[in-house]
């Protein structure tokens, strides 16, 4: 089952939102190592989780959150204008038909569709699309690690790169 809710929603669903934002923390802080901002020692939380932001939650058929993605107006401050803006300073623009899509995670889903992908994030992916739809969005962008590229491909979603960022890694 997919639910769209807003960040204004919080309070309405607090018991959801408690269980995406201890997912978020134990997939980048705890697996991830990412340098993210961990309240309470229990979950992730940054600057972009705000009333006017977008969620779509993915529960299993027990009703346990096993995924979730953030989805952020171009129009509003969002990753691609503030923390990654140093890593691509050639790609920058602001539309009511563009939004990011952030956060993606996929944590304790063990379906999986014939594209070798995971139930819940084909339906994450999917109700993007649908929220696109509904929404007027012609565009969506994400700054994004390579395996979820594969995923993208995988779910014959097209991909144009707008820029790349290579980190060097020493040996």
């Amino acid at each position: 089952m997919l639910l769209q809710v807003a960040g204004y929603e919080r309070e309405n669903f607090k018991d959801y939102f408690d269980a995406m934002f201890r997912q978020r923390k134990v997939i980048f802080h705890d697996q991830k190592n990412w340098d993210v901002n961990v309240v309470d020692d229990l979950y992730e939380i940054d600057a972009f989780d705000r009333d006017d932001t977008c969620y779509l939650m993915s529960f299993d058929q027990r009703g346990d959150l096993v995924g979730s993605l953030r989805l952020l107006s171009t129009n509003t401050p969002h990753m691609l204008s503030g923390p990654f803006r140093s890593m691509f300073p050639e790609v920058s623009f602001t539309s009511p038909l563009i939004w990011e899509v952030t956060r993606f995670v996929v944590h304790g889903d063990r379906s999986v569709q014939p594209n070798l992908v995971s139930t819940a994030a084909c339906e994450l992916l999917l109700g993007a699309c649908q929220f696109g739809l509904q929404h007027g969005v012609r565009h969506m962008t994400s700054v994004y690690e390579a395996g979820m590229l594969r995923l993208y491909k995988r779910c014959g979603l097209p991909n144009p790169e707008l820029a790349r960022h290579r980190t060097e890694r020493h040996g």
